[in-house]
């Protein structure tokens, strides 16, 4: 896409923001006090760039983004609507949680009772190497006390969503709506299929690919090639689909020996 190479007399820049050579900035964009923009960037309008952002050169910022608490690398590509920085969703309770209990007991203690979260509030920021593209719509949560990450040369589609905390490594690929819940680690060269999920507080090795619509819930080791829900390797995926499709038949035969048990028996 060609934009216009002006800063448009709308933009509202602070007067302490630093604006590189060849900066284009679109009409009715802000750009908040001590912020930096690197060298040969565009950004389109109506976009926000909160106080004390770094964004390296010859990145592209389509309309509507919206960054704050963030260094970014050179070159990224973030698509409209994207919004980096944003509170990380961290709510505590003063005891322990209906759902933390739910956890530890699989369940097995039924209904708890409601009880009020507490905000913990975001403060760790969000770092973003280079090279990087983010499509339209997704977010990326600040971390708590540390920075949510995403390596060089990674690549996220539409409606991605990053949690607090989220380290994500080098030249990954992440689908249109996956989701990576807080504080989990995904390695370098990970590609995770539209829909995919991946809980809290877990480790993705290098080299790990999951089907769309996976949903992994505990560690995944280095070059694991998963599908499912819990995510398991692809062929015992594979396999158990089509033990499942054979289900019909199998209860079909299973109808059929009883009745044929029956009948051997009163003839007896």
């Amino acid at each position: 896409q060609e934009f216009v190479r002006e800063i448009h007399d709308t933009a509202l820049i602070d007067p302490t923001a630093t604006i590189q050579s060849g900066v284009s900035i679109g009409a009715f964009t802000t750009i908040g006090p001590g912020t930096v923009i690197g060298q040969g960037t565009t950004i389109a309008s109506h976009v926000t760039i909160g106080a004390g952002v770094v964004l390296g050169q010859g990145c592209v910022i389509h309309p509507g983004v919206r960054i704050r608490d963030a260094v970014i690398g050179d070159r990224l590509i973030a698509h409209g609507n994207v919004v980096i920085g944003g509170d990380g969703f961290s709510f505590v309770t003063a005891e322990p949680s209906g759902a933390e209990k739910a956890r530890e007991s699989l369940g097995k203690d039924g209904v708890t009772t409601g009880q009020p979260w507490i905000k913990i509030h975001s403060l760790g920021g969000v770092q973003i190497g280079d090279d990087v593209e983010i499509g339209a719509s997704s977010t990326i949560d600040q971390g708590t006390i540390r920075p949510t990450k995403i390596g060089n040369g990674t690549k996220l589609d539409s409606q991605v969503q990053v949690g607090h905390n989220v380290v994500i490594g080098e030249d990954c690929l992440l689908c249109a709506q996956v989701g990576i819940a807080g504080s989990t680690v995904i390695g370098s060269h990970v590609v995770l299929g539209g829909q995919s999920g991946v809980a809290d507080n877990l480790i993705v090795g290098d080299r790990v690919i999951a089907g769309g619509g996976t949903k992994i819930l505990s560690n995944a080791p280095t070059g694991r090639v998963l599908m499912g829900y819990p995510a398991v390797k692809m062929e015992t995926n594979i396999e158990s689909y089509k033990a499942l499709r054979r289900l019909p038949r199998l209860m079909a035969d299973v109808k059929a020996l009883k009745k044929l048990v029956a009948k051997l028996g009163s003839d007896d």
